[in-house]
């Protein structure tokens, strides 16, 4: 995994947060529920994965930020990812069962020096902004996508070389994963 330029198109690493416990703790919301055993597993190995450059996304930058919904099961998912390559986390209210266009709106505020991003968030918002983004002729990208996953990755090169430029049809598919990452 490469560091990326000033002037090169951007990525974006999409995730759906690791598998969730079903019910939220004693007294607690949706918003509260935490990752489950096998979210846990997933989400550390999907991390070491990607520092290790092993998932098939080539030279691919690794992401210099990454962004989660304030949920618990998106934070926890966020954090044990990112621990791996050590990017920083924010947590963002908007992204918690926001719609694509609330994430899409997040990512065109980021700083233009930011050239690989993720977002960890949920489904069905992080499939349906994956379909979006995805240039109306990468027919190969979207069968890769016909399914999210928990823990799932999709690698998008975007097309463009600011944040606020990013539009939906704009980016190709670079790279798909899905659990488990430690077989």
């Amino acid at each position: 995994m490469t560091t990326g330029g000033s002037h090169e198109e951007l990525l974006l690493w999409l995730v759906r947060h690791a598998k969730a416990a079903p019910d939220p703790p004693a007294g607690g919301t949706d918003h509260e529920r935490p990752l489950a055993p096998r979210g846990r597993r997933d989400a550390a190995a999907l991390g070491l994965r990607l520092r290790a450059g092993d998932l098939g996304f080539g030279d691919a930058s690794l992401p210099g930020l990454v962004l989660a919904s304030s949920a618990a099961r998106t934070t926890e998912t966020a954090e044990k990812v990112a621990a791996a390559f050590g990017a920083p986390l924010e947590r963002r209210r908007s992204l918690y069962y926001g719609s694509p266009t609330d994430v899409l709106t997040e990512l065109r505020t980021l700083d233009e020096s930011l050239r690989s991003v993720m977002v960890v968030g949920h489904n069905p918002a992080t499939h349906e902004l994956a379909l979006a983004l995805l240039a109306g002729d990468d027919r190969a990208g979207r069968a890769a996508l016909a399914s999210f996953p928990t823990c799932a990755i999709a690698l998008l090169r975007a097309g463009v070389t600011r944040w606020c430029d990013l539009a939906n049809g704009a980016a190709t598919l670079a790279g798909f994963a899905r659990p488990p990452y430690d077989g």
